[in-house]
């Protein structure tokens, strides 16, 4: 039995009528007859009580067509869902993420997605980049966007370039530092005295970091809570004397709010990080991992502009990706 002969069934149970049935699925009333006969031969059950003036269904013959039905239905899903597979209209992506791209930018990119291609579900791992290397692979991601500044060449990763964000020091509203005038300059020896907060930093990123700021290398200045997960800063920042190193499209919300300060320190550049999306080279990932990942690089791209306008220093130098653009 195939799927044309279980349509024949089912045209012929909706009508009881053999000339419509037959005209439904573009045969002659003799071939519909003979099909719907072979169909009882093969099975073994009479479907279809005849009579000169009638068509009737049989009782062990219902039970035949709402299994025809079911099975009708779940081929055209299959075929539909096919469609959808190989126009990215469907299917599961797994992508990582740093936690400051994730915190600035992901759900963004989340929504855009929903919004276009609502069949699309997400597998989000938020982690450091190391990690997120050891997840690809292993084909635990179809990819990650985070800091490379520490990755190495290889042969086997294909690396994008979509950016990076300006950062700077924050603390809370009533610090001791900022206690008596929010807006005073500080100078950098100051902040040695207090502890700091910040996610899983580049060693080259934390040295260029503390270099911007002015600091001789014999200077402890050291992270004492470290952890990449941004959330769990933000709660250990407030009524505290943490300092924590953040992104300033991060703090934007929070300083809009009177939150937290953004520490008054002169620094010679302030975008020290150099994020991609990083995937297995010659890797072909299915349509809606591709669309996903347009989404991401140019919301990151476009967000580091965006940034680099407000908060950019003269030293930073051009984002990563520009020299594609050219």
């Amino acid at each position: 039995m195939n799927l044309k002969q279980l349509n024949h069934i089912v045209a012929l149970s909706e009508t009881l009528n053999f000339g419509k049935a037959a005209e439904r699925v573009f045969l002659s009333q003799s071939a519909l007859s003979k099909s719907i006969q072979a169909i009882e031969q093969q099975i073994g059950i009479v479907i279809f009580d005849r009579t000169k003036n009638s068509v009737l269904v049989t009782p062990t013959g219902r039970f035949v067509i709402e299994h025809a039905k079911h099975l009708l239905a779940e081929t055209r899903n299959f075929h539909k869902n096919l469609e959808y597979l190989k126009t990215g209209e469907q299917g599961t992506i797994k992508v990582g993420s740093g936690p400051f791209p994730a915190k600035c930018f992901l759900h963004t990119a989340i929504r855009q997605l929903q919004m276009q291609y609502p069949r699309i579900s997400l597998d989000i791992r938020i982690d450091n980049w190391t990690n997120l290397l050891m997840q690809l692979k292993e084909g635990a991601i179809d990819y990650f966007i985070a800091d490379i500044r520490n990755l190495e060449d290889s042969p086997l990763l294909k690396v994008t370039p979509i950016g990076g964000l300006t950062v700077a020091l924050f603390c809370d509203a009533n610090h001791p530092l900022i206690r008596s005038d929010r807006s005073r300059a500080i100078g950098p020896e100051e902040i040695l005295d207090y502890p700091f907060a910040s996610v899983s930093l580049p060693t080259l990123v934390f040295s260029e970091f503390k270099h911007s700021l002015g600091l001789d290398h014999n200077d402890v200045f050291a992270v004492n809570f470290k952890c990449d997960d941004i959330s769990l800063i933000n709660r250990l920042v407030p009524d505290s004397d943490i300092i924590f190193v953040s992104s300033n499209l991060m703090m934007e919300q929070a300083l809009l709010e009177r939150d937290a300060v953004r520490l008054n320190i002169p620094m010679t550049r302030n975008r020290f990080g150099e994020w991609a999306l990083v995937q297995i080279k010659d890797q072909k990932l299915v349509p809606c991992a591709e669309i996903f990942a347009r989404m991401l690089v140019d919301i990151v791209r476009d967000g580091s502009l965006q940034d680099d306008d407000k908060y950019g220093l003269a030293g930073n130098g051009p984002l990563n990706f520009m020299s594609e653009r050219c």
